[in-house]
């Protein structure tokens, strides 16, 4: 099983793995991670030059709007941006309907909980298994963790996921414009 819940008592079974070891693993992966983290940055800078598009076309003002976008998280951003293309497919009488922005969204917070996952973690208080803690949570019966392997494989996963998930977004936002500015879908404009 790749993920595993346990309360904060159950966790203390766990053993913790020794140094050695756990170097090793985090050599393996660590290259991997950064890709992770490359191609969320990617993605986070698409939903930025999304909303770019949609709220302003003059360089002036998109260096205003950079002092708003480098304040804001992903979350953020991406909430942002989902808002407009809700608007959009409400009022602008486009083709792009609520459920496809809402198959968005769900594909942006999917990517903003992997990448979590790995900023988040605590690699160096791995336990045995090897399993890292990705997320803590209070709950009602007290705290429970969620606790993960990965396998370098998984981790590649994760980046094609965050990979295609940005192109899905620069389709959609391209998809978008061609409606809101009258274009054919998919035909490009020479000068």
């Amino acid at each position: 099983m790749r993920e595993q819940l346990r309360s904060s008592r159950q966790a203390e079974d766990f053993d913790y793995v020794e140094d050695d070891e756990l170097l090793g693993y985090l050599e393996e992966l660590a290259p991997h991670i950064g890709w992770v983290v490359i191609y969320f940055n990617s993605l986070e800078d698409s939903v930025g030059c999304c909303l770019r598009d949609l709220m302003v076309r003059d360089q002036i003002q998109d260096e205003r709007l950079d002092v708003f976008l480098s304040e804001m998280l992903f979350a953020a951003k991406s909430r942002a941006l989902i808002h407009l293309y809700g608007q959009m497919a409400e009022d602008w009488g486009i083709d792009t309907t609520h459920a496809q922005v809402a198959e968005l969204e769900s594909l942006l917070l999917e990517c903003a909980k992997r990448r979590n996952e790995y900023a988040h973690a605590d690699w160096i208080g791995m336990k045995q298994g090897p399993i890292v803690k990705v997320k803590s949570q209070s709950k009602t019966r007290g705290i429970v963790h969620r606790y993960k392997r990965f396998a370098p494989a998984d981790v590649e996963e994760d980046i094609k996921f965050i990979d295609a998930a940005r192109h899905t977004l620069d389709q959609f936002h391209e998809c978008v414009l061609d409606q809101v500015h009258g274009r054919a879908q998919g035909a490009t404009t020479d000068g």
